[in-house]
């Protein structure tokens, strides 16, 4: 019963013989005993004339000088598989995949069968993928900026020589830390916030500035620009872009430096005033107002020059003498502001303002010079006064006493 579930000679004969692959059995003198039809197909030789040639007949001379050594060691009962370049009949190459199997009956081997399959789409796939791998290893190493890429936790998994150089840390060093080690510990929490934010998918990329503390303790600024990568086969990953704008940040702040700063004496200008003024937003403030007396004489007596370096003198005194809440400002030639967030009530601001009349005071010792001065002063406190009010009675109070 059993036997007609068997196949017959043909029935495998023809199975065989609609496989892609080429497949053939070859005795020990390597002639051929058996060729399917693709083996036929691809060296373009009837398939009833295969049988009883020779192996060098059907691969050509130079194909099986090439394979001789596999054909030896299949025949001496080594199983071999290898990949070579043949050419078809329309002078393409293709790459296949050759199985020497050797043909053995009780233990006695008696040839071998081939097996050889076309594996030319899988060797461009692999082709394309080792570019494109090479081609990200030259982008990688030779990019001008500095290129990492993360794991979700921070983790620095792959950094290239641009992100080393601005950071002096070797690649080994970098690749044992985490961003936050590298991180300015003031950008830390804002950081780690828009790494959540990318990690959940919230973010689809990030492009911030931000300091870094270089291994020899210099902060420098950085645009970093990052983004998620998906994948389920490597896991997420973040590739960063890090580009160094350490200059371009000390160019800005020189700039505002220059727009909120007064040249002489360092002390706020007008424009960083009525920053400053605007910012309170209600919130109480008192306000000195100090004019040097006389102060045209001081020039006309002394030159310009000394009269400069007197000017210079008194914002120091006054940066000396305030404290770190306080803003003092040089809204003119002789005219400062000093505004007082500290100050609680307006009989303080008062007070404040007599100790002040004597402590900028002269004489001014300058190069040897003594160089004598007075002030005066006017002052104003209130919990919730537009920023105009309380220059003007400020102003009001220092003209009054300029005048008693």
């Amino acid at each position: 019963m059993a036997d007609r579930y068997l196949p017959s000679e043909g029935s495998v004969s023809r199975a065989v013989d609609q496989l892609p692959s080429m497949i053939s059995n070859w005795n020990t003198d390597l002639v051929n005993i058996f060729a399917n039809k693709a083996h036929a197909e691809f060296f373009d030789i009837e398939p009833s004339e295969i049988p009883g040639m020779h192996i060098r007949e059907v691969l050509g001379e130079a194909l099986y000088e090439w394979t001789r050594p596999y054909i030896a060691a299949a025949l001496n009962g080594e199983p071999q598989q290898f990949d070579s370049v043949i050419v078809d009949l329309r002078g393409t190459e293709r790459v296949v995949q050759a199985n020497y199997v050797p043909d053995r009956i009780d233990g006695k081997i008696i040839g071998f069968t081939a097996m050889i399959v076309d594996v030319s789409r899988r060797a461009e796939a692999e082709r394309q993928r080792d570019r494109a791998i090479r081609l990200f290893e030259i982008a990688m190493e030779h990019a001008p900026i500095g290129k990492a890429i993360l794991m979700l936790d921070g983790r620095l998994i792959r950094v290239n020589n641009a992100l080393c150089e601005l950071l002096g840390y070797t690649a080994e060093e970098l690749q044992q830390k985490t961003f936050r080690e590298i991180t300015h510990p003031d950008d830390v929490a804002l950081a780690d916030e828009h790494l959540a934010g990318v990690a959940a998918g919230k973010l689809g990329s990030i492009s911030t500035e931000k300091r870094y503390i270089r291994k020899d303790g210099a902060t420098i600024w950085v645009q970093r620009n990052a983004a998620l990568v998906r994948d389920e086969d490597a896991g997420d990953v973040i590739i960063a872009q890090i580009q160094d704008i350490t200059a371009r940040k000390a160019a800005e702040f020189a700039l505002e430096r220059q727009l909120l700063v007064d040249d002489l004496t360092s002390l706020g200008n007008r424009r960083r005033l009525m920053a400053e003024l605007e910012g309170l937003e209600g919130a109480p403030v008192g306000v000195l107002f100090v004019d040097v007396d006389a102060f045209k004489s001081i020039n006309d007596r002394f030159g310009h020059v000394i009269g400069d370096q007197v000017l210079q003198a008194l914002g120091q005194r006054i940066l000396n003498n305030i404290r770190a809440d306080d803003v003092a400002c040089r809204i003119g030639g002789d005219e400062f502001v000093i505004l007082l967030r500290s100050a609680r009530s307006l009989e303080g601001v008062e007070r404040l303002a007599g100790r002040v009349v004597e402590l900028l005071a002269g004489p001014y010792d300058i190069d040897g010079t003594e160089v004598p001065m007075t002030v005066s002063i006017g002052w104003s406190w209130e919990p919730s006064a537009a920023p105009e009010k309380l220059l003007k009675k400020a102003d009001e109070r220092m003209y009054s006493s300029k005048r008693a």
